[in-house]
Protein backbone atom coordinates (compact mmCIF):
# COMPACT_ATOMS: atom_id res chain seq x y z
CA UNK A 1 0.00 0.00 0.00
CA UNK A 2 0.98 3.71 -0.53
CA UNK A 3 2.98 5.59 2.53
CA UNK A 4 0.75 8.60 1.86
CA UNK A 5 -2.26 6.35 2.06
CA UNK A 6 -1.24 4.98 4.98
CA UNK A 7 -0.07 8.11 6.42
CA UNK A 8 -4.09 9.06 6.07
CA UNK A 9 -5.32 6.39 7.40
CA UNK A 10 -3.21 6.23 10.98
CA UNK A 11 -4.47 2.82 11.76
CA UNK A 12 -3.03 1.82 15.14
CA UNK A 13 -1.03 4.94 15.11
CA UNK A 14 0.04 6.32 18.84
CA UNK A 15 -0.73 10.01 19.40
CA UNK A 16 3.43 10.31 18.54
CA UNK A 17 2.90 8.45 15.27
CA UNK A 18 -0.10 10.53 14.39
CA UNK A 19 1.63 13.73 15.18
CA UNK A 20 4.31 12.88 12.65
CA UNK A 21 2.31 11.61 9.93
CA UNK A 22 -0.28 14.75 10.08
CA UNK A 23 2.99 16.98 9.87
CA UNK A 24 3.97 14.94 6.85
CA UNK A 25 0.51 15.10 5.42
CA UNK A 26 0.36 18.86 5.52
CA UNK A 27 4.10 19.68 5.12
CA UNK A 28 4.33 16.77 2.04
CA UNK A 29 7.07 19.57 -0.27
CA UNK A 30 9.87 19.81 2.45
CA UNK A 31 10.02 15.92 3.12
CA UNK A 32 11.88 15.28 0.20
CA UNK A 33 14.68 17.69 2.11
CA UNK A 34 14.32 16.94 5.15
CA UNK A 35 16.58 14.51 6.95
CA UNK A 36 15.86 12.75 10.23
CA UNK A 37 16.87 15.13 12.82
CA UNK A 38 15.34 17.95 10.96
CA UNK A 39 11.50 15.82 11.10
CA UNK A 40 12.04 15.42 14.71
CA UNK A 41 12.88 18.99 15.52
CA UNK A 42 9.82 20.16 13.44
CA UNK A 43 7.59 17.39 14.85
CA UNK A 44 8.77 17.97 18.57
CA UNK A 45 9.42 14.16 18.42
CA UNK A 46 12.26 11.97 18.41
CA UNK A 47 14.40 9.83 15.75
CA UNK A 48 13.23 6.30 17.87
CA UNK A 49 9.42 7.51 17.17
CA UNK A 50 10.21 8.36 13.71
CA UNK A 51 11.73 4.96 12.96
CA UNK A 52 9.03 3.25 15.25
CA UNK A 53 6.82 5.07 12.47
CA UNK A 54 8.64 4.02 9.78
CA UNK A 55 8.82 0.22 10.88
CA UNK A 56 4.70 0.40 11.29
CA UNK A 57 4.87 1.03 7.54
CA UNK A 58 6.80 -1.70 6.67
CA UNK A 59 9.94 0.21 6.45
CA UNK A 60 13.60 -0.52 7.46
CA UNK A 61 14.07 3.48 8.44
CA UNK A 62 14.05 6.86 7.38
CA UNK A 63 16.26 6.19 4.60
CA UNK A 64 14.22 3.77 2.95
CA UNK A 65 10.86 6.28 3.56
CA UNK A 66 12.57 8.91 2.25
CA UNK A 67 13.15 6.98 -1.57
CA UNK A 68 10.01 5.96 -1.37
CA UNK A 69 8.15 8.51 -0.87
CA UNK A 70 10.23 10.11 -3.79
CA UNK A 71 9.28 7.67 -5.93
CA UNK A 72 5.18 7.84 -4.92
CA UNK A 73 6.03 11.51 -5.73
CA UNK A 74 7.44 10.57 -8.79
CA UNK A 75 4.68 8.32 -9.86
CA UNK A 76 1.78 11.17 -8.87
CA UNK A 77 3.04 13.49 -11.00
CA UNK A 78 3.55 10.74 -14.42
CA UNK A 79 -0.42 10.03 -13.44
CA UNK A 80 -1.69 13.51 -14.04
CA UNK A 81 -3.92 13.53 -16.78
CA UNK A 82 -7.31 14.54 -18.87
CA UNK A 83 -8.91 11.26 -18.86
CA UNK A 84 -12.00 11.03 -16.75
CA UNK A 85 -12.09 7.61 -15.26
CA UNK A 86 -15.83 8.16 -15.40
CA UNK A 87 -16.33 9.42 -19.10
CA UNK A 88 -13.25 9.02 -20.54
CA UNK A 89 -14.54 10.38 -24.29
CA UNK A 90 -16.42 13.12 -25.05
CA UNK A 91 -19.81 13.43 -27.80
CA UNK A 92 -18.49 14.00 -31.19
CA UNK A 93 -14.92 12.53 -30.65
CA UNK A 94 -13.93 9.97 -33.63
CA UNK A 95 -13.42 6.52 -33.43
CA UNK A 96 -10.20 6.97 -33.52
CA UNK A 97 -9.70 9.23 -30.76
CA UNK A 98 -12.04 6.83 -28.80
CA UNK A 99 -9.57 4.06 -28.70
CA UNK A 100 -6.71 6.60 -28.41
CA UNK A 101 -8.89 7.37 -25.00
CA UNK A 102 -9.49 3.98 -23.59
CA UNK A 103 -6.15 2.89 -23.99
CA UNK A 104 -4.77 6.07 -22.39
CA UNK A 105 -7.13 4.95 -19.47
CA UNK A 106 -6.09 1.44 -19.41
CA UNK A 107 -2.35 3.02 -18.78
CA UNK A 108 -3.43 5.08 -16.13
CA UNK A 109 -5.26 2.91 -14.43
CA UNK A 110 -2.88 -0.18 -14.86
CA UNK A 111 -0.49 2.41 -13.18
CA UNK A 112 -1.59 3.43 -10.65
CA UNK A 113 -2.80 -0.03 -9.62
CA UNK A 114 1.26 -0.85 -9.67
CA UNK A 115 1.77 1.78 -7.07
CA UNK A 116 -0.45 0.43 -4.58
CA UNK A 117 1.16 -3.22 -4.83
CA UNK A 118 3.93 -4.54 -2.38
CA UNK A 119 5.50 -7.38 -2.46
CA UNK A 120 4.27 -9.05 1.05
CA UNK A 121 0.44 -8.93 0.29
CA UNK A 122 0.96 -10.41 -3.54
CA UNK A 123 3.92 -13.11 -2.19
CA UNK A 124 1.11 -13.95 0.80
CA UNK A 125 -2.03 -14.06 -1.33
CA UNK A 126 -0.78 -16.17 -3.79
CA UNK A 127 0.80 -18.57 -1.51
CA UNK A 128 -2.56 -18.90 0.42
CA UNK A 129 -4.05 -19.78 -2.68
CA UNK A 130 -1.68 -22.00 -4.00
CA UNK A 131 -1.99 -24.16 -0.85
CA UNK A 132 -5.78 -23.93 -0.67
CA UNK A 133 -7.38 -27.01 -1.26
CA UNK A 134 -10.62 -25.20 -2.69
CA UNK A 135 -11.05 -21.38 -4.09
CA UNK A 136 -13.78 -19.62 -3.68
CA UNK A 137 -14.20 -16.27 -5.36
CA UNK A 138 -17.42 -14.06 -4.24
CA UNK A 139 -18.07 -11.43 -7.30
CA UNK A 140 -21.21 -9.95 -8.88
CA UNK A 141 -22.20 -8.21 -12.01
CA UNK A 142 -19.33 -6.97 -14.40
CA UNK A 143 -16.90 -8.26 -11.82
CA UNK A 144 -17.96 -11.88 -11.95
CA UNK A 145 -16.73 -11.41 -15.91
CA UNK A 146 -13.42 -11.13 -14.30
CA UNK A 147 -13.63 -13.74 -11.58
CA UNK A 148 -14.74 -16.26 -14.88
CA UNK A 149 -11.37 -15.28 -16.17
CA UNK A 150 -9.40 -15.88 -13.28
CA UNK A 151 -11.28 -18.84 -12.48
CA UNK A 152 -10.15 -20.44 -15.82
CA UNK A 153 -6.82 -19.97 -15.58
CA UNK A 154 -6.54 -21.57 -12.04
CA UNK A 155 -8.72 -24.74 -13.43
CA UNK A 156 -5.49 -24.79 -16.64
CA UNK A 157 -2.78 -25.63 -13.36
CA UNK A 158 -5.37 -27.79 -11.67
CA UNK A 159 -6.95 -25.67 -8.98
CA UNK A 160 -10.27 -26.49 -7.67
CA UNK A 161 -11.81 -22.99 -8.35
CA UNK A 162 -16.10 -22.07 -7.82
CA UNK A 163 -17.83 -18.83 -8.28
CA UNK A 164 -20.19 -18.93 -5.36
CA UNK A 165 -22.28 -15.97 -6.48
CA UNK A 166 -23.26 -17.62 -10.30
CA UNK A 167 -25.97 -19.21 -9.60
CA UNK A 168 -27.16 -17.28 -6.07
CA UNK A 169 -26.20 -20.19 -4.20
CA UNK A 170 -23.48 -18.35 -2.52
CA UNK A 171 -24.94 -19.48 1.47
CA UNK A 172 -24.73 -22.97 0.73
CA UNK A 173 -21.04 -22.74 -0.72
CA UNK A 174 -19.97 -20.22 2.47
CA UNK A 175 -21.51 -22.81 5.44
CA UNK A 176 -19.58 -25.87 3.53
CA UNK A 177 -15.63 -23.95 3.30
CA UNK A 178 -13.05 -25.31 5.90
CA UNK A 179 -10.20 -24.13 7.20
CA UNK A 180 -8.06 -25.76 4.08
CA UNK A 181 -10.28 -24.08 1.58
CA UNK A 182 -10.04 -20.10 0.94
CA UNK A 183 -12.20 -17.54 -0.28
CA UNK A 184 -11.53 -14.29 -2.51
CA UNK A 185 -14.08 -11.06 -2.55
CA UNK A 186 -13.62 -8.76 -5.73
CA UNK A 187 -15.95 -6.17 -4.80
CA UNK A 188 -14.79 -2.16 -6.16
CA UNK A 189 -16.68 -0.22 -3.61
CA UNK A 190 -17.89 -2.70 -1.52
CA UNK A 191 -21.83 -2.28 -0.95
CA UNK A 192 -22.78 -6.06 -0.82
CA UNK A 193 -24.77 -6.97 2.67
CA UNK A 194 -24.00 -11.44 1.58
CA UNK A 195 -20.23 -9.91 1.29
CA UNK A 196 -20.20 -8.83 4.89
CA UNK A 197 -22.40 -11.88 6.07
CA UNK A 198 -19.83 -14.13 4.46
CA UNK A 199 -16.90 -12.70 6.20
CA UNK A 200 -17.97 -12.37 9.42
CA UNK A 201 -18.80 -16.30 9.30
CA UNK A 202 -15.17 -16.99 7.72
CA UNK A 203 -13.90 -15.02 10.44
CA UNK A 204 -15.86 -16.72 13.15
CA UNK A 205 -14.76 -19.79 11.60
CA UNK A 206 -10.95 -18.81 11.41
CA UNK A 207 -11.27 -19.49 7.53
CA UNK A 208 -8.87 -17.26 5.09
CA UNK A 209 -10.07 -14.72 2.80
CA UNK A 210 -8.80 -12.13 0.45
CA UNK A 211 -10.56 -8.74 -0.53
CA UNK A 212 -9.63 -7.07 -3.22
CA UNK A 213 -11.51 -3.57 -3.43
CA UNK A 214 -11.09 0.39 -3.73
CA UNK A 215 -12.88 0.63 -0.35
CA UNK A 216 -9.76 -0.64 2.22
CA UNK A 217 -11.34 1.22 5.05
CA UNK A 218 -14.82 -1.12 5.09
CA UNK A 219 -15.40 -3.46 7.58
CA UNK A 220 -15.05 -6.40 4.91
CA UNK A 221 -11.19 -4.89 4.42
CA UNK A 222 -10.48 -4.45 7.92
CA UNK A 223 -11.64 -8.69 8.16
CA UNK A 224 -9.60 -9.72 5.84
CA UNK A 225 -6.56 -11.90 5.84
CA UNK A 226 -4.96 -10.08 2.83
CA UNK A 227 -6.85 -6.54 1.38
CA UNK A 228 -5.62 -5.74 -1.74
CA UNK A 229 -6.46 -2.21 -2.91
CA UNK A 230 -7.23 -0.83 -6.52
CA UNK A 231 -7.74 2.64 -7.22
CA UNK A 232 -10.42 4.78 -5.81
CA UNK A 233 -11.23 6.98 -9.38
CA UNK A 234 -14.96 5.74 -10.72
CA UNK A 235 -18.38 7.34 -9.04
CA UNK A 236 -21.03 4.06 -8.27
CA UNK A 237 -23.36 5.95 -10.41
CA UNK A 238 -22.24 8.94 -12.78
CA UNK A 239 -20.26 6.96 -15.04
CA UNK A 240 -20.44 5.55 -19.09
CA UNK A 241 -19.18 2.16 -17.79
CA UNK A 242 -17.37 0.14 -15.53
CA UNK A 243 -14.03 0.95 -17.29
CA UNK A 244 -11.59 1.80 -14.37
CA UNK A 245 -12.88 -1.01 -11.96
CA UNK A 246 -12.47 -3.92 -14.57
CA UNK A 247 -9.55 -2.77 -15.27
CA UNK A 248 -7.97 -2.70 -11.97
CA UNK A 249 -9.82 -5.83 -11.29
CA UNK A 250 -8.01 -7.84 -14.22
CA UNK A 251 -4.68 -6.59 -13.82
CA UNK A 252 -4.83 -7.32 -10.05
CA UNK A 253 -6.72 -11.24 -11.07
CA UNK A 254 -3.58 -11.69 -13.87
CA UNK A 255 -0.51 -10.47 -11.52
CA UNK A 256 -2.11 -13.03 -8.69
CA UNK A 257 -2.08 -15.58 -11.38
CA UNK A 258 1.02 -15.43 -12.70
CA UNK A 259 2.52 -15.04 -8.92
CA UNK A 260 0.41 -19.01 -7.99
CA UNK A 261 2.25 -20.13 -11.44
CA UNK A 262 5.39 -18.72 -10.44
CA UNK A 263 5.14 -20.81 -7.17
CA UNK A 264 6.17 -23.87 -8.73
CA UNK A 265 6.72 -22.55 -12.51
CA UNK A 266 8.25 -26.16 -14.10
CA UNK A 267 5.11 -28.08 -13.34
CA UNK A 268 2.84 -25.84 -13.78
CA UNK A 269 4.45 -25.24 -17.33
CA UNK A 270 4.35 -29.01 -17.92
CA UNK A 271 0.58 -29.51 -17.02
CA UNK A 272 -0.46 -27.13 -19.60
CA UNK A 273 2.10 -28.38 -22.41
CA UNK A 274 0.52 -31.75 -21.60
CA UNK A 275 -3.10 -31.01 -21.57
CA UNK A 276 -2.43 -29.30 -25.05
CA UNK A 277 -0.64 -31.99 -26.49
CA UNK A 278 -2.82 -34.99 -25.18
CA UNK A 279 -6.41 -33.34 -25.77
CA UNK A 280 -5.33 -30.92 -28.72
CA UNK A 281 -7.13 -27.66 -27.10
CA UNK A 282 -7.34 -24.79 -28.48
CA UNK A 283 -8.51 -21.54 -27.48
Amino acid sequence: MKILTQLTDMNNFTPNEKSIASYILTHKELMLQFNIQELAKATYTSHSAINRLTHKLGLSGFKEFSIKLAREFQQDAQNISNIDPNYPFALGESSLQVAKDIAELMKETIEKNFAFMDETSLSEAAHLLDQAKRIFIYALGDSQIRAKSFQNKLIKINKYVVITTELSEWAYHTINLTTQDCAIFLTYHDKSPIFLKAAQHFSREKIPFITITANHQSELAKMSTICIQVPNDETKHAKIGTFSSQIAFDYVLNVIYSCIFQIDYAKNMQMTAHSLENFHLEE
